[in-house]
């Protein structure tokens, strides 16, 4: 076979590997619901940790950084022609990309619970998609939702609230803040999307119940755990 027929043949499938079907939108949202009973009073929550406290959040602010799918996992052959193709890799110095929503977005209590918030619309190639990866960072002044004070800048979280903790030692106040950065990755049920499949909508959302389980929140440790909570508490759904 003449090395210009194979050269040619190989430019066809690379452009095959990068097409994106036109119309192509996968809408992302986020909410915050509990797991548990929880009492709810205006933008206050009340309930119990996995360690018997007792607590009521007056305030809790998380800042989603970015949101990414990947592809199923593809057969060795084609990974080799796609990791030749300069699609795929055009974005990888931009906040966003047709597979990545780069906007940070706060979300907080002061929406009522199971309340949704719009994060954006990815418009990936067509194909199947089974993972979708999950980061939490500190919010920069142009982050969605950002509060009117200001203090979600340059955080991660903010949560300020009361502990009764089980022994039943009186009614502690405390404030937990954090700028580090966490991961999470989770499944998706083989997103499938083509031009028979042109539109999806899948949820993310945090059971903020669960983020001081574990450690108590006047422990030294609790601004780790709760980062850790953070993300472990997310779950994905599709929304029909």
């Amino acid at each position: 076979m003449k090395p210009g027929f194979l050269f040619s043949s190989l430019l066809v499938l690379l452009a095959g590997c990068g097409s994106r079907e036109e119309g192509i939108r996968l809408h992302l949202q986020l909410t915050l619901r509990p797991q548990g009973s929880v009492q709810v009073d205006g933008n206050t929550r009340g309930f119990t940790t996995d360690r018997g406290d007792r607590v009521i959040l007056t305030r809790a602010d998380v800042s989603l950084d970015s949101v990414e799918i990947f592809p199923c996992p593809e057969s060795s052959a084609w990974r080799w022609l796609h990791e030749l193709s300069p699609v795929g890799t055009a974005y990888a110095h931009s906040a966003s990309s047709p597979r990545r929503l780069g906007t940070p977005h706060v979300s907080s209590l002061e929406s009522p619970d199971g309340a949704v918030l719009e994060l954006g619309t990815l418009r990936p190639p067509p194909g199947r998609y089974c993972r979708i990866h999950l980061v939490f960072g500190p919010a920069d002044a142009d982050a969605q939702g950002l509060p009117a004070d200001g203090a979600m800048v340059g955080r991660t979280f903010l949560l300020e609230g009361t502990v009764i903790p089980a022994n039943g030692e009186g009614s502690h106040p405390f404030r937990l803040e954090s700028a580090r950065i966490a991961n999470r990755e989770l499944s998706l049920d083989a997103l499938a999307l083509s031009e028979d499949q042109l539109e999806a909508e899948q949820r993310i959302t945090l059971s903020y119940d669960q983020w001081l389980d574990g450690a108590s929140p006047l422990s030294p440790d609790a601004v780790e755990q709760v980062l850790r909570n953070v993300a472990d508490s997310t779950a994905i759904t599709a929304v029909q």
